[in-house]
């Protein structure tokens, strides 16, 4: 397997991904998306809200505000020594108290870890007028984007890697040249890299089979994976393998109890 970053910044993380098939692709995807942990509001107590927006609806938007976290210092509620009773080493309270006339931030929301605070701290939650007041204590904790998506960290997808094979008869491009777009040009010329930068090869070959033809590589991918904001792409990426190898552990432990309690069944006949 090999792995080339094609372009990166804090948001998005573009890469070509060889040597694996389709089912390694997807199952890398899933896991982006549904099984790295992230940190996010389950549970609220309202105990003062004279806005104009139910009890529900508050809870919904804190629920869905992305929280930063030091992961490392928190587990998930199912692998925590609590046993899902709920401690400090698996959730956070969050405590929100507002007075109008404004429109409350998430940057109202105070939590007990410091490292805990909200991705986009200029988020609206709710808008209170004259003597309107909320108060309210909110508790965060890790999960899945496969339980709900407010968990899930970002957004991962793929395509398999295309090849081109791009015409130089220049009565072919100008015959269809109005009809290409400005981008996938340079210097008068189609160029591959601007028609794969600006992904238009499938406009392209639409228009004309004579201008472009496409063929996809069946064990070579182009990954896109753009983070809403709790941790990077390149720790997404990261993460989501660690996921995959502790899930491959604790497949290789239950398989090893299987075998064993089999050879046992055997022996005592």
């Amino acid at each position: 397997m090999e792995i080339k970053t094609i372009s990166q910044d804090k948001e998005k993380l573009v890469f070509e991904i060889s040597g694996i098939n389709d089912v390694q692709a997807n199952t890398l995807r899933r896991l982006i998306v549904a099984e790295i942990p992230t940190m996010a509001i389950q549970e609220v107590e309202i105990i003062k809200n004279d806005s104009a927006l139910y009890d529900e609806i508050i809870s919904h938007r804190l629920g869905l505000t992305p929280l930063e976290a030091d992961l490392k210092t928190y587990n998930l509620k199912e692998r925590c020594t609590c046993k899902e009773k709920g401690c400090a080493k698996c959730q956070v309270k969050l405590t929100l108290e507002e007075e109008g006339p404004a429109i409350i931030n998430a940057s109202s929301l105070k939590s007990k870890d410091p490292s805990v605070k909200p991705v986009l701290e200029k988020m609206p939650i709710v808008h209170l007028i004259e003597d309107q007041k909320i108060k309210l204590i909110a508790t965060a904790e890790l999960g899945k984007g496969k339980v709900h998506m407010k968990f899930s960290p970002g957004i991962a997808v793929y395509k398999n890697k295309p090849t081109l094979k791009i015409t130089k008869d220049e009565k072919i491009i100008n015959k269809y040249k109005d009809l290409i777009p400005k981008r996938a040009f340079k210097n008068n010329n189609l160029e591959e890299k601007q028609i794969l930068e600006n992904n238009l090869y499938e406009a392209i070959e639409s228009i004309s089979q004579d201008l472009i033809k496409v063929d996809y590589q069946e064990d070579s991918f182009i990954f896109t994976i753009e983070s809403f904001g709790q941790s990077s792409p390149q720790d997404m990426f990261k993460n989501a393998i660690k996921e995959f190898d502790y899930k491959l552990d604790e497949f290789a432990k239950e398989l090893k109890y299987s075998k064993k309690k089999k050879i046992s069944k055997i022996l005592k006949k």
